[in-house]
């Protein structure tokens, strides 16, 4: 599996110490890319006010989520594969609670925040409870490969030579 691969793909699994340190990986790569989608921004765009600007920096926030949201979907499926859990059946319900926190929470809590604050405060709790397992659960043990001891069925006609005389 390629660098790509360890960081994007759903297939395999993943222990503990492997998930934590893909993750940081990621989320300095995101730092990185954004900063340089940044400067190209300022770089291109001289007046930081013009309607191009900030254009550009939605369209480099809305890839950014998009990148950090297959990831983390991909090494959340890797890992919980290494628990003994099927994916199939608790990804896309982790992709439905962000799609709620995306759509309805946020938005309710920035226009009534002292109704709403609260809210969104205890889903991030809830979201941070979720991510705890992924972190601690200790994975399956791998299974064993079993290697077959090689033993000979004996000598050929062809090979037995010794016996023909």
């Amino acid at each position: 599996m390629g660098a790509f691969g360890e960081l994007l793909g759903f297939e395999g699994r993943i222990g503990r110490l492997g998930y934590l340190w893909r993750t940081l990986v990621v989320w300095c790569l995101l730092a990185v890319l954004l900063a340089i989608g940044v400067g190209v921004l300022i770089f291109l765009v001289k007046p930081l006010g013009s309607g191009g600007y900030l254009a550009g920096l939605q369209w480099l926030t809305i890839g950014a989520s998009l990148l950090v949201l297959w990831s983390s979907f991909a090494l959340a499926s890797r890992r919980l594969r290494d628990m003994g859990l099927e994916p199939a059946y608790i990804v896309p319900l982790l992709a439905a609670l962000w799609v709620v926190n995306t759509v309805l929470l946020a938005p309710l809590s920035q226009l009534q925040p002292e109704r709403f604050g609260l809210v969104e405060l205890g889903w991030a709790g809830l979201q941070f409870l979720a991510a705890l397992p992924l972190l601690f659960w200790p994975g399956r043990a791998a299974p064993a490969t079993v290697v077959p001891d090689y033993h000979p069925a004996g000598p050929t006609a062809q090979m037995d030579w010794r016996a023909k005389g």
